[in-house]
């Protein structure tokens, strides 16, 4: 089916709020890989809920959910899969994701006139959001927790599935298994449980 919403249309439907649009925009040119543009959107949404839930400030964790994976553009598809997912061993091309997506993210920051003071925490966020396991900044946990939690997602949840060749029972269990190791925040913790019971009760009614 073709898409007949207009970008303002599909914003208003997201939630996307007045002052995060122009980033977004900026952004959708380097989010057409890897699924990226739809699991930018899911990001935000989950950052928009922990962001009721736990401390930060939304100025600097939702353009950092934003921006945060707009450096795949600059990884060949084909090498992408060698560098994230449960078989990504290749901690160059990680790690060459966050740098690249903090430079281009300090362009587009700059480039619309964002609070100069907020941009270095920004990047700082980026530039080590798959690559350090513990929250540097209560900002820095919202991105990492709502990142993750893309793939608890119903919609994110078969994306992974099938991009990993995994059937959903063992999606789920692997889930399962990394339910403590990745999640920071309280409310993080909570709402990854809850929606791993829901694709679990999915399953079960297939």
């Amino acid at each position: 089916m073709a898409l007949t919403y207009s970008i303002d249309e599909i914003f208003e439907l997201q939630k996307i709020e007045t002052p995060f649009r122009g980033i977004f925009e900026s952004a959708i040119p380097f989010l057409n890989t890897r699924h990226n543009l739809v699991h930018t959107f899911i990001v935000y949404q989950y950052a928009l809920l922990l962001l009721e839930r736990e401390p930060g400030s939304r100025e600097v964790a939702l353009p950092a959910c934003i921006l945060h994976d707009v450096g795949w553009s600059t990884i060949p598809e084909d090498k992408q899969l060698t560098a994230f997912g449960p078989n990504g061993k290749d901690t160059v091309l990680r790690k060459k994701h966050e740098v690249e997506g903090a430079a281009i993210a300090n362009q587009i920051l700059r480039k619309l006139g964002y609070d100069k003071s907020l941009i270095p925490d920004i990047l700082k966020i980026i530039d080590g959001h798959d690559t350090t396991r513990e929250a540097r900044s209560s900002e820095d946990a919202i991105t990492k927790d709502s990142d993750k939690l893309f793939r608890l997602s119903a919609l994110g949840y078969r994306i992974d599935a099938e991009r990993f060749q995994e059937n959903l029972q063992n999606r789920a269990r692997y889930l399962r298994e990394k339910m403590d190791v990745w999640f920071l925040t309280r409310a993080g913790k909570e709402l990854a449980r809850h929606e791993l019971e829901m694709r679990n009760r999915e399953i079960q009614e297939r």
